[in-house]
Formats: C-alpha cells, sequence, structure tokens
C-alpha cells in the first residue's frame, strides 16, 4: 500500500503544481498514470475503478486555460503540417464509420486518435520554452526507466518480454519501441543538461536500454541504430566530442549487457527475406503479411476501418500465419504501420501519411541551416534529438504497426514547438547582426 499511497501524493503535488506554477506538471500526472497504469499493478485495487488517464488529462487542460495568459506566444496549435494530418486522419476515420468491418474496434480506434489530436494540443502548448522540450524529454525518459526496472524485475518469459506495461504498452515490440526513444531521449539530454540533470539521464539511458535488451527486438535495435544516425548527423556542432565519447562507452556497454537469446534473435533479422523452412516464422511472416495487405487495399482502395486487416487476414493468408485468439478465429494483425494506413484508411490515410512523413524528412534535412552561429547549440540538438526519435518510430514501423503510438504524439508537437524556437532565434540573430 505504501506505493499506492506515494502513486496518490505524486499525483495530488501535480494537480496543485499544474496550477499553482505551470500546465506541465499535470502532463507530469498524465505521464505517471500512462507509464505507471494503476489498475495494472497488484495496488491498483485501492482506487477501484478510477480513469486516471481521464483526470490527469482534464487536469492539464484546466491548467493550460488557466495559464493562458502567461504561456509563452505560439502559432496556433492547428497552423503545423502535423497538427493538420493528425485532425484530418481522425476526421476521416469518422467518416468511414458507416462501412468498415469491424465496428466497435472502429469505434476504440477513431476516440483514440481523437484523444492522441487532444494530447498533441496539450503538449504543444505546455512546452513554451527550451527548458520546458528539456523537461518533458526527461519525464519521458523517466517514465522509460521506470518501464525498464519492471522489466529487469519481471524478466523473460521464453524468449520475449510481454506484459510490462499497460494497454498498448504490454506487449515487447511496443515495449521495446518505448525503449528506443527514451535512449534517443536521454542521450540529447545528456548533451543538453548540465549538473545532477545530467548524470540523472546518464544512470537512466543505461537502465533504458537494459530493458531494451530484455525485450528481444529485431526491429528495435535496427530502429535505435536510425535514431542513432540522425542525432549524428544533425547534432550541433558544439557537441561533437560529447557525442562521440559517449557513443563510443555506449556502445561498449551496451555490448556488456547482451546475453546469447539477444545475440541469437538478432541474427534472425534476414530471415525476412527467405524463403528456407528453416528460416525464423516470426521474421518470414512480416513478408507473407505485407503481400496480403496490398491485396486487400487493391480490393478496399478506400480503406476497411481500423484492424480492417485482422478481419481480412484469414480470406488473403493461409492458416500457417494465422493466429487463433481467445474468441477462436483465427486472424493476423499488421505488421507495417504504413500498409496498416494503406489497408485501414484507403487512399485519403495513406495520403495523409505520407505527406507527414515528407515533411517531416524535409524538416530533419534542414536542419543543416541550424547551425548558424545564433542558434544556440542546445536547441540544435534538441532538434536532433527529437528527430532521431521520430526517425526510431518510422523504422521500428515497418516490422510493427505503431499507428496508435501515443509517444510519436508528444514527440511532434515538440519537433514543432523546438523548431518554432529555433527560427525565432535564427531572426534574432539576423536582426542584431
Amino acid at each position: 500500500m505504501y506505493v499506492a499511497i506515494a502513486f496518490l501524493i505524486f499525483c495530488v503535488v501535480c494537480t496543485v503544481l499544474a496550477f499553482a506554477r505551470h500546465p506541465i506538471y499535470g502532463f507530469y500526472f498524465y505521464l505517471a498514470t500512462f507509464y505507471v497504469y494503476p489498475p495494472g499493478r497488484w495496488w491498483g485495487y485501492a482506487f477501484g475503478e478510477t480513469r486516471w488517464s481521464l483526470i490527469a488529462a482534464g487536469v492539464a487542460i484546466l491548467a493550460i486555460l488557466t495559464h493562458r495568459g502567461k504561456l509563452q506566444p505560439k502559432p496556433s496549435w492547428y497552423a503545423s503540417v502535423p497538427a493538420l494530418a493528425i485532425i484530418a486522419y481522425c476526421v476521416w476515420m469518422w467518416i468511414q464509420s458507416p462501412w468498415v468491418l469491424a465496428v466497435d474496434e472502429h469505434s476504440r480506434g477513431t476516440i483514440l486518435v481523437t484523444k492522441y489530436a487532444v494530447a498533441y494540443w496539450i503538449v504543444y502548448r505546455i512546452v513554451d520554452t527550451k527548458e520546458r522540450v528539456q523537461d518533458l524529454l526527461i519525464a519521458h525518459l523517466l517514465g522509460c526507466t521506470l518501464l525498464g526496472i519492471l522489466a529487469y524485475t519481471t524478466g523473460r518469459t521464453g524468449d520475449r518480454l510481454d506484459g510490462v506495461g499497460g494497454p498498448g504498452l504490454d506487449d515487447s515490440n511496443t515495449l521495446a519501441m518505448y525503449f528506443v526513444t527514451g535512449a534517443i531521449v536521454g542521450f540529447g539530454c545528456v548533451l543538453t543538461q548540465t549538473g545532477w540533470r545530467r548524470w540523472l539521464s546518464l544512470g537512466s539511458v543505461v537502465i533504458t536500454l537494459e530493458g531494451l535488451v530484455l525485450t528481444n527486438t529485431r526491429g528495435a535495435v535496427l530502429a535505435l541504430v536510425a535514431g542513432g544516425v540522425t542525432m549524428m548527423v544533425f547534432k550541433a556542432k558544439a557537441h561533437r566530442r560529447l557525442f562521440w565519447s559517449l557513443a563510443i562507452v555506449g556502445a561498449i556497454g551496451f555490448a556488456s549487457i547482451i546475453d546469447e537469446k539477444f545475440v541469437a534473435r538478432m541474427m534472425t533479422v534476414q530471415d525476412g527475406f527467405s524463403d528456407s523452412e528453416d528460416a525464423d516464422a516470426s521474421a518470414r511472416s512480416r513478408g507473407i503479411i505485407m503481400g496480403a495487405q496490398l491485396r486487400m487495399f487493391r480490393d478496399h482502395p478506400m480503406g476497411t476501418g481500423h484492424r480492417g486487416t485482422g478481419v481480412l487476414s484469414a480470406r488473403y493468408l493461409d492458416e500457417r500465419w494465422l493466429t487463433r485468439g481467445p474468441s477462436g478465429i483465427a486472424s493476423v494483425s499488421s505488421h507495417n504501420t504504413f500498409l496498416t494506413t494503406l489497408v485501414e484508411q484507403g487512399v485519403p490515410g495513406a495520403a495523409l501519411f505520407i505527406w507527414l512523413t515528407a515533411w517531416t524528412l524535409l524538416a530533419i534535412l534542414r536542419m543543416r541551416q541550424h547551425q548558424a552561429p545564433q542558434v544556440a547549440p542546445d536547441l540544435t540538438t534538441l532538434m536532433s534529438t527529437i528527430a532521431g526519435a521520430l526517425a526510431a518510430i518510422f523504422v521500428a514501423g515497418f516490422t510493427v504497426d505503431f499507428l496508435l503510438a501515443e509517444v510519436q504524439y508528444w514527440l511532434f508537437a515538440t519537433f514543432v514547438t523546438v523548431g518554432q524556437l529555433v527560427s525565432v532565434h535564427s531572426r534574432r540573430g539576423a536582426l542584431h547582426g
């Protein structure tokens, strides 16, 4: 019960501070409900059916409205491409409702996307300065660190790690993706923070990477490499020496914590392109499912609705690639984010996905110009850090469906904010120059 009391005290304190100091404390409350998830803990029974995330979101929204005159002025939240894409995607999902294949699942997915649009707005409004951006990134890192501790105490069941997080985090693939974003964000915090915050970030990265190893997830490791390369290319020049020092030490440290099961799992990456019966079945199934999804899209160009891939999978795939759930129905879910969008939201959804991806890629490429002397190095590196985390989610999405992974919505809002801060610094530098 001590843990339950500590959680309750934390939430109360965050609520008070959200109104007394800054609404970001309301989002800390929300993150606590997300990463701790009381209903999934043995002590959660003490709170009954309390809807913690809804309460926390309400606190954050009311705190933003209370402090709206004190927060730094920013362009309207819907003026950015990510916000427009998310809003349009949400509207399209509501429009699809009359012809979807899985009504209940589509309704649930539509409500989630609507909720994530609100989460985008919340994050966009509360990260109004560089310091608040850093605060939010550290909070996300600490949440991943908590999951890393839970992963270590739980341990693997066989070769995988499942059931550690709450809804949306209870499978090893999604958990691994969160660990990757946490590690990349933590690395950026080490580069841009000083004093105890730098040491806290460094220790948290170590625990987060330990959790990543326990998940035994191939796609997440490739995502970690993609995120690291993005940071390497676009970080501020002022952080070059520290980056490479940490990268070398980190690579050695990561090599020291991997085990035989992890190495064996990573060695099956190429099996996704193999036709051999001896190849890893999980890896081979990815390619088979992708081919089936392309045929689904051909037959349903305007989309099947959320989870339509699962409904149609028995018609397009041999039974050997299907899994029987508790209901006894054989099906398989999508294992690629873009193909999820293509099949389930059709041409409009795919167009929005491509638009957002292209905008993000161009925004990352434009970061080269953020190396200007008038732009603070911390801002440049923070932007490359968030870009690295988004790149990692994109790469991980080649083998897993992360369409409804909430962390990307927080990161997009933060990425847009940092871009705005960089533009402000550039303009000021130009005027003073």
